[in-house]
């Protein structure tokens, strides 16, 4: 698995959310089994802008990546801003998270965010807070310290915008989404990123930030359709 694309956060404080199109208290409906899905959004914001050097090689990729470097800081300065991790669990809400994974159901409860990287080699406790949860997932097994009867897990692990002359812009978005039984490891596990291109995002002009918000949100909420669908859901 690529560097970026590995979790890295404990879980500490958590937080209920109501998942749209299911009941809302007892009289409602019968309460389901004991089953949850715990759900652990991202800090991990990576931008990359490649031009014309990134055809000569791994050498031009450096220093076009270096030359763009401004640009890509106030980039993921973006993303922070318009797709932190409150707003990823507005547009898991809005795509109906459990349903989308075949959990109706199941009660959500949000974990802290995955953090970013690069924050790991300046906290050495965090990047051990890192190695535990890696090593865990690594192991097959949970994440929190739940023992719900029925349990599953979707970890964000990067927000990642790639700008190439060749190819245009693109948000990727990475997860892994792990089920398991009453008791023991994982039995499905999936890991990947997919991605959706970008026009408005970032905002050349005033005019047009909140339609770069927008597309932002539009595009991570893709990615998590497509996500399921080629990675956890594929057709047989």
């Amino acid at each position: 698995m690529p560097k970026y694309s590995l979790p890295a956060a404990a879980c500490a404080s958590v937080l209920l959310i109501a998942v749209p199109g299911h009941a809302q208290n007892a009289a409602d409906a019968p309460a389901p089994q004991d089953c949850e899905l715990h759900v652990w959004p991202t800090e991990n914001y990576i931008g990359i802008n490649t031009g014309l050097l990134s055809g000569f090689g791994l050498v031009g990729a450096l220093a076009d990546v270096a030359a763009h470097d401004g640009r890509v800081k106030t980039v993921k300065d973006y993303m922070r801003e318009y797709l932190g991790p409150d707003v990823q669990v507005e547009e898991l809400n809005k795509a109906d998270v459990t349903k989308a994974l075949n959990l109706s159901g199941y009660r959500v409860v949000i974990e802290e965010p995955t953090p970013f990287n690069e924050d790991l080699k300046h906290n050495p406790a965090l990047k051990e807070k890192t190695k535990a949860m890696n090593a865990r997932i690594k192991a097959g097994e949970r994440l929190s310290g739940s023992t719900a009867h029925c349990y599953a897990e979707l970890i964000g692990t990067v927000i990642f915008y790639h700008k190439a002359m060749m190819y245009g812009s693109n948000l990727f978005g990475g997860w892994i989404y792990r089920e398991f039984p009453a008791s023991g490891k994982a039995t499905k596990t999936a890991v990947g990123a997919v991605k959706n291109p970008l026009e408005d995002f970032p905002a050349k002009t005033p005019e047009k930030i909140e339609a770069a918000k927008a597309e932002l949100r539009d595009a991570y909420a893709k990615d998590f359709a497509e996500y399921v669908e080629k990675k956890v859901r594929p057709a047989k």
